[in-house]
């Protein structure tokens, strides 16, 4: 990627800010620009645009000329699969459209999720990228929406392939996170502003963490030698309950807390264990994660 140039949509979200970072720090002579909710976070190399509106991925492609573009703009925190599926799927149309009709020969990466399986049984676990998606969220149906989108451009010619986004955590996580809302409420004890308390959901599902360093690092292995139309996990291989992970984020922020269960948190369909394996991605780019669990919490709550 030395030389090039980047295009990330939702630079200036929790993963895109590190990716535009992490590609400045690697690659040499990279031009990174960004493309962010219009009126959000506009500044010299991030431009606010509204990717609903086809004339404006047009124009942003055509500007651009990227070489690279990683997409990913979405919806997130939401149950409405209208919304969904026009922050998600119509965005992805929209900037796929734009790559072919302006005849360029750019990569695109699309950030999918692991919420595209839904809930596994213990026998399929870990997750290969040959299990059926099976999505058990709104959130997970548009994801599973998004890939088949991608892949079908990728069967016209758009050289794209997927990147499915284990959980991500670290520096900046943010609060609709469940790991962001846990960081978010010790950072509020520290300051007083809460009693010594934490709120929490459900504990018990085991989930594969991946450091937000390590994603990126993941999504540019499959941009410079990911295969066209291809989807490649991006995850750790292994899981930790939600209980443990809390439990490290008391003892790293150092404050006396007690938990407090609220069923109102609870999540109406929470798989029990969510675990990847990332034998594709490493064997076809030579990516592993690197960042410890433990680190990645340090990130998130040692600055308080």
């Amino acid at each position: 990627m030395d030389n090039k140039t980047v295009l990330i949509t939702g630079m200036h979200g929790f993963i895109g800010r590190h990716l535009a970072a992490a590609l400045r720090e690697a690659f040499h002579g990279v031009r990174v620009e960004g493309v962010d909710r219009a009126g959000r976070h506009e500044s010299p190399d991030c431009r606010g645009l509204d990717l609903l509106e086809p004339e404006c991925a047009v124009r942003v492609i055509g500007g651009v000329r990227p070489d690279y573009i990683f997409h990913l703009a979405g919806v997130v925190y939401s149950k409405d699969l209208r919304e969904l599926y026009r922050g998600n799927v119509e965005t992805t149309v929209n900037i796929l459209d734009a790559v072919k009709k302006a005849g360029l020969p750019a990569r695109v990466v699309v950030a999918g999720s692991a919420a595209e399986y839904g809930d596994v049984s213990s026998e399929d676990l870990p997750i290969s990228e040959k299990l059926v998606p099976n999505p058990a969220s709104p959130y997970g149906v548009s994801k599973v929406w998004q890939t088949t989108v991608a892949r079908y451009y990728a069967q016209t010619g758009v050289d794209t392939v997927v990147g499915r986004l284990f959980n991500v955590i670290g520096q900046g996580a943010p609060e609709g996170l469940s790991i962001g809302a846990f960081a978010g409420q010790l950072k509020k004890i520290r300051r007083g502003d809460l009693p010594p308390e934490l709120s929490v959901g459900n504990l018990k599902p085991r989930r594969d963490f991946i450091d937000v360093v390590d994603a990126c690092r993941g999504l540019a292995a499959i941009a410079e030698k990911g295969r066209s139309g291809e989807i490649y996990n991006i995850c750790s291989g292994s899981s930790v309950s939600m209980e443990s992970v809390l439990g490290m984020m008391i003892e790293a922020s150092g404050l006396e807390v007690r938990v407090a269960i609220d069923p109102a948190r609870f999540k109406g369909a929470d798989a029990g264990d969510v675990r990847g394996s990332s034998a594709k991605i490493s064997s076809e780019t030579g990516w592993q994660p690197s960042v410890p669990l433990l680190s990645s919490i340090a990130a998130m709550v040692g600055g308080f």
